[in-house]
């Protein structure tokens, strides 16, 4: 048999008894947004405040104060994780209870209360009754969630400008700032483990001269596209100029490099891809090995000159070619 609204006041004299009753409404009123008082012997008894059933949007005469009213406007998420939570501080007292739980706005919405709760016991140390006091979170709680999405999107932007500064907007390979921050730490990296680190330019032209922006844009885009399906995943390529690609091969000793170089060249012949069945590609690879006595900035601007100048000699051959900077110091 249920007991009916009128009856239930005892639980609220109870506590009206437990606490001055002035106290009691200066704490619901001024600092707690909603209290309920569980009667652990009777367990389907339970007095919930006005302004909690305010707070959802209910009117307080239109609800009971029944366990099963409370339930209804609960998430069953939120209510499992709070029966276990409350079953170890009927367990242990020194347990706290201590919860966001979100109940359901009468329009849908979810309310987010803090919520503390403490069992209160007899001489025996047998827990009678729970006391609850929760704390209308919301706003904070959708302050949070707001803040969080903004800074998604502000390390979204940052990504895309990050992208925008490091990569060449036509083919989505690096540019050339991008080819310098890998580049150095490429060089870290081959000096701390012993390494050769290689570096291959290539220039390539079209001997088609009535080529307009179009058909160079999708020449340059098959080009790096060759270079991204000849080479390994550790390997970087960058758009070093308009008509320039650097290549980045880290653990590459000379021969290899040449090796990979000759790889791509080949591949342009052999496919027969019409953007670049007129493409004459020339290339300059320099390698260095490196070791931690090695300066950085300084192998960087090495290899750079290196590089240039066997690029500068291969397009001065008369047919396109290949030139090994240090292959060819080796021939005088």
């Amino acid at each position: 048999m249920t007991d009916t609204p009128a009856q239930l006041d005892y639980l609220q004299k109870e506590l009206y008894s437990i606490l001055n009753r002035s106290i009691f409404d200066f704490i619901h009123e001024g600092s707690v947004d909603g209290i309920w008082y569980w009667d652990l012997t009777k367990k389907n008894n339970m007095w919930i405040s006005p302004r909690f059933w305010m707070i959802l949007g209910y009117s307080p005469k239109d609800r009971s104060h029944h366990f099963g009213e409370f339930k209804s406007v609960i998430f069953d998420e939120d209510l499992a994780t709070a029966m276990t939570k409350l079953q170890k501080h009927l367990q242990d007292s020194n347990y706290p209870f201590n919860q966001i739980i979100r109940y359901q706005h009468k329009t849908g919405h979810p309310i987010y209360m803090r919520t503390r709760a403490m069992a209160i016991r007899n001489k025996n140390g047998t827990p009678l009754r729970i006391l609850a006091l929760s704390n209308n979170i919301t706003t904070t709680i959708n302050l949070q969630d707001k803040n969080k999405e903004l800074q998604d999107r502000i390390e979204y932007l940052q990504k895309a400008l990050l992208q925008e500064a490091t990569h060449d907007e036509l083919t989505g390979i690096y540019n050339r700032r991008g080819l310098e921050e890998s580049y150095k730490y490429l060089i870290e990296v081959a000096k701390r483990d012993g390494l050769h680190l290689s570096v291959a330019l290539f220039h390539i032209e079209s001997s088609n001269e009535t080529y307009g922006q179009e058909q160079h844009n999708r020449i340059i885009k098959a080009f790096a596209s060759i270079i991204a399906h000849n080479t390994r995943r550790i390997d970087v390529i960058g758009r070093f100029n308009d008509n320039e690609f650097m290549l980045l091969l880290p653990n590459t000793n000379q021969e290899n490099s040449t090796m990979v170089v000759e790889r791509i060249k080949n591949h342009i012949h052999y496919e027969a891809i019409d953007e670049l069945s007129d493409l004459e590609v020339f290339v300059g690879i320099a390698t260095k090995s490196l070791n931690l006595s090695d300066n950085t900035q300084a192998t960087y601007d090495i290899l750079n000159l290196y590089v240039d100048e066997a690029l500068h000699l291969a397009k001065k051959r008369d047919s396109p070619d290949i030139i090994h900077y240090q292959q060819y110091l080796l021939r005088f």
